[in-house]
């Protein structure tokens, strides 16, 4: 699978970020900027001051991977009845090598979500670009260059920008001027996403190890080794992928090895582990009493998991796996499957309630927001559910297949697509 399986080449490195402003409509010139290097418009970018607490978390904006750190929130309506295109940007490709072959990596990949603040839209990309554009039209107002590919989704908190890349860091820009402030090298590539709560940042990655850090300077509190890495992993698919889930003292990731974790966000120390089987990719979502977590092919498994002892509670399986997180609304769990099937299923008893084709592989995370359910897949849909019955509400063409989950604010859609196109939908 491309996302999994990559040649690596040695990253530039870079004492400190430097902006470049241009006068005028000068997009243009910002294709040869080199790692580090930050392009921005004319125009300034302007934030208000941060009023979102000691967190990476609001109930009015999407801050961060699946909206908080119990993965519980995923956006704001009301929703039309019928989504069309607001404005669209073609981001730039990237030719790199992949296993000795030419290979063109384009547009948003897994989980890719964007982050919204203040009438700004965020969103790295698989050309090694972090853009920032203005919501309302679409103007780009910077855009930020590392060595590799953006993947995994961003987290926003005090006006500051927390993006995990593929060139091994985790890379912390000022979210109105695209600078970068620091990076932290975890040793391996992050396509797990960051969340930030009680004023510490946290995050795991293929490293195998999840880690506490301070986000204003990036220093490590604790780190914890997490699994995942040793004799049959692979290069691009090792430790943990997926995101952290947090909420009280517990810490809750998968990894490659299908081991579920529970560690104590005070000091990382572990609390249980449960192994459900497979590779583990999809992230953690939480409420109360219970964590909701998913295995890949081998132990193809969406399981309910008590969040004291790691205990499961029940299992709902499918033909070939995860790598969907779901959604967690009003009693019920909805995720799309490996096998090309969107479901939907009690979370109290794991009992399916509904499926609905969409006949390709579905690794987008959903949003279910204003009743309806928006995800994507391998083919070249966003598609548009009602949640309670899963009856097809809209296929829209994005010419392109979608692996990154919608942000969705104030009723408009923000997505991207492997074929290199960012929208907005509304």
């Amino acid at each position: 699978m491309d996302r999994r399986h990559f040649l690596k080449t040695m990253s530039l490195s870079v004492a400190g970020g430097l902006v470049l402003r241009f006068e005028g409509n000068a997009q243009g010139k910002a294709k040869a900027l080199r790692p580090g290097h930050t392009w921005v418009a004319d125009e300034p970018v302007v934030l208000p001051e941060w009023k979102y607490g000691d967190s990476s978390q609001s109930d009015e904006t999407v801050l961060m991977f699946r909206g908080n750190p119990r993965h519980r929130f995923y956006g704001t309506g009301p929703l039309p009845e019928k989504l069309k295109v607001v404005w669209e940007y073609r981001t730039e490709d990237f030719e790199t090598l992949l296993r000795g072959k030419p290979k063109v990596w384009s547009g948003t990949g897994w989980t890719g979500q964007a982050s919204h603040l203040a009438g700004y839209v965020f969103v790295g990309s698989q050309d090694r670009h972090l853009y920032c554009f203005r919501a309302s039209d679409g103007k780009l107002m910077w855009k930020y260059r590392a060595a590799r590919m953006f993947k995994g989704s961003l987290c926003i908190y005090k006006n500051r920008i927390y993006a995990p890349n593929v060139d091994d860091h985790l890379h912390c820009l000022d979210a109105a001027t695209g600078k970068r402030l620091w990076r932290f090298n975890t040793g391996n590539d992050l396509d797990s996403s960051p969340c930030v709560v009680g004023g510490r940042l946290y995050i795991a990655g293929e490293c195998g190890t999840a880690r506490c850090l301070d986000p204003e300077t990036g220093k490590e509190h604790w780190k914890t080794f997490v699994g995942g890495i040793g004799p049959g992993t692979k290069p691009g698919s090792n430790g943990a992928e997926g995101s952290v889930a947090v909420d009280g003292d517990d810490l809750i990731v998968g990894n490659f090895n299908g081991e579920v974790r529970c560690l104590s966000v005070a000091d990382g120390k572990k609390k249980w582990m449960t192994n459900i089987g497979d590779d583990t990719d999809v992230s953690a979502v939480l409420d109360d009493d219970f964590a909701y977590i998913a295995a890949e092919e081998a132990s193809p498994q969406l399981v309910c998991l008590e969040r004291k002892t790691g205990k499961v509670v029940w299992s709902f399986k499918n033909k070939r796996g995860w790598y969907s997180t779901p959604a967690l609304v009003d009693g019920r769990l909805y995720i799309g499957g490996n096998d090309g099937t969107f479901y939907c299923v009690d979370a109290s008893s794991g009992k399916e309630l509904w499926q609905y084709d969409a006949e390709a592989p579905i690794w987008c995370s959903p949003a279910v927001v204003d009743g309806k359910v928006l995800f994507g897949s391998y083919g070249k849909h966003l598609v548009m559910l009602n949640a309670e019955d899963g009856t097809e509400l809209q296929k829209l063409d994005l010419r392109g297949r979608i692996h990154s989950a919608p942000c969705v604010v104030d009723g408009k859609v923000y997505v991207g697509t492997a074929a290199g196109w960012f929208y907005c939908l509304g």
